[in-house]
């Protein structure tokens, strides 16, 4: 059941939000955490045991967290943490492990377990780890009650595709007796709206590129063929998780919640270790806090810095230290988005440029700020490609096309593909500019004009959706 869906919008929120405005404050959380089984239970509906995972999950750390605060166990800490990336592991990474050890044996047979990944198992697994690792470490103390911490951890708002909740985001908001009023209920739905209309009206749009290339065979296409392709599936994917994010902290509003921003116009950035700042901040936040620190100040990494701060300087030895830590981040996070080997590519490819950035060229964007957003728009685009095609051997044509001229400079595809579109990548640009959002805020204060446009708007979303103007989140297969 995806927020763009009429059988979401029409059916699951107003029942829920009718129930959850006629409870007790006592019984809200209850409310939350029952139809948050059921909103993820209608998302497995051909796995059922699917939601058993996710309530196995949920009372597992539930338990061992109270064990570990009590016992401050280390060897508990670790269980927990090969519990869930274990069933991670199984679902996720274990054909793709099964594969990379068929190449290297030489085995052409190799046993696969071809399970359907549960929905948004990579979100909740991370939000369950931060949570035991900050009960041992003791930045929070483990939840007593179970239905307050089953209400955190599989909210609904943002248990399929984030963003990545914390516990000390919002303990006091989930045991706060949350009044709900005419304001927050304005405000949520307004954010909610907008985040609607960016993945109807435009990512799903946007997604016409990608099908117009496909139609001509990606292979195919030409120099500025496949430019464009990488600019659509750059926009598209930029406004469908951008467009979820805000539906989400737009229900949480609704809810009495306040659910972290995931993105802070990342397009506009001059560099790629701003736009990753920028970007699914509550991913590259908890791969900062939980793997790169940890990596950082680890005895092998400090004994490491201290060598080369006697050897050489401070500076020269932060270089170096951050190297390797880089790369383990960029590796994971390359595998965290997907098990293959086309998102390893990808990681290790941010790997290199904010390597290159820190070492080289870091003052240089910091000067000539035309010259850094074209380089931050070529090194995204080219990002992209990587990211979404899975084929290694369409992945290598696409790569050479985009900088080898074939002698056609306007062909057919190009053609169809920007004719075809061009509205929406207009509309695109614009809203990345914050054209919209500028003009919005000029006249957001006037309560009439700021309802026609947010009852426009939704109008408009819920007629492409009735026509047929949908597609799952992209990042659902996450």
């Amino acid at each position: 059941m995806v927020f763009s869906s009429l059988m979401f919008l029409a059916y699951f929120l107003p029942f829920f939000y009718i129930s959850y405005l006629f409870a007790k404050p006592k019984y809200k959380n209850l409310c939350i955490f029952l139809y948050s089984i059921c909103f993820y239970a209608f998302g497995c509906f051909d796995t059922p045991y699917y939601i058993l995972i996710l309530l196995l999950s949920l009372f597992v750390n539930y338990i061992i967290a109270l064990k570990i605060e009590k016992n401050h166990s280390g060897y508990l800490l670790f269980l927990t943490i090969i519990y869930n990336f274990g069933i991670l592991f199984v679902f996720k990474y274990f054909d793709f492990f099964m594969e990379v050890l068929g190449l290297v044996s030489g085995k052409e047979s190799i046993t696969k377990l071809n399970l359907i990944l549960p929905i948004g198992i990579s979100f909740y697994t991370f939000q369950l780890v931060s949570y035991v690792i900050d009960v041992y470490n003791k930045k929070i103390e483990a939840e007593k009650n179970f239905i307050d911490f089953g209400t955190y951890a599989i909210m609904f708002p943002q248990l399929i595709a984030g963003p990545i909740v914390r516990f000390t985001d919002i303990i006091k908001e989930v045991k706060a007796n949350r009044n709900i009023n005419i304001k927050l209920v304005v405000d949520g739905f307004s954010v909610f709206v907008f985040g609607l209309t960016s993945k109807v009206f435009l990512a799903n749009q946007l997604s016409m590129i990608a099908v117009d290339a496909k139609n001509y065979g990606i292979e195919n296409l030409s120099m500025l063929g496949t430019w464009l392709l990488g600019v659509g599936w750059t926009l598209q994917m930029y406004f469908d998780f951008f467009g979820y994010s805000l539906m989400a902290i737009g229900l949480g509003i609704m809810m009495g919640f306040t659910i972290p921003k995931n993105f802070d116009n990342p397009y506009l950035s001059r560099s790629i270790e701003e736009y990753w700042r920028r970007w699914h901040i509550t991913l590259n936040t908890w791969f900062r806090d939980y793997l790169l620190y940890p990596l950082l100040f680890s005895n092998p990494f400090r004994k490491l810095y201290n060598y080369f701060s006697k050897k050489i300087n401070r500076k020269v030895a932060t270089i170096i230290v951050n190297i390797p830590a880089t790369f383990i981040v960029w590796f994971a996070s390359g595998l965290w988005h997907g098990a293959n080997f086309n998102f390893v590519i990808w990681g290790v490819y941010f790997f290199l440029f904010l390597t290159i950035e820190q070492i080289f060229i870091s003052q240089f964007l910091k000067k000539h700020k035309i010259i850094s957003h074209i380089y931050l728009v070529v090194v995204i685009t080219i990002s992209f490609i990587i990211f979404f095609i899975e084929d290694l051997d369409l992945l290598k044509i696409c790569l050479k096309n985009l900088f080898v001229y074939d002698g056609v400079l306007f062909s057919d595809a190009f053609k169809t593909m920007l004719i075809s579109n061009y509205k929406v990548l207009i509309l695109s640009i614009l809203t990345v500019l914050l054209i919209p959002q500028k003009i919005y805020n000029r006249v957001k204060n006037n309560d009439y004009i700021r309802g026609m446009i947010i009852i426009t708007l939704f109008a408009i979303d819920i007629l492409f959706i009735y026509i047929g103007y949908n597609d799952p989140f992209l990042y659902f297969r996450f």
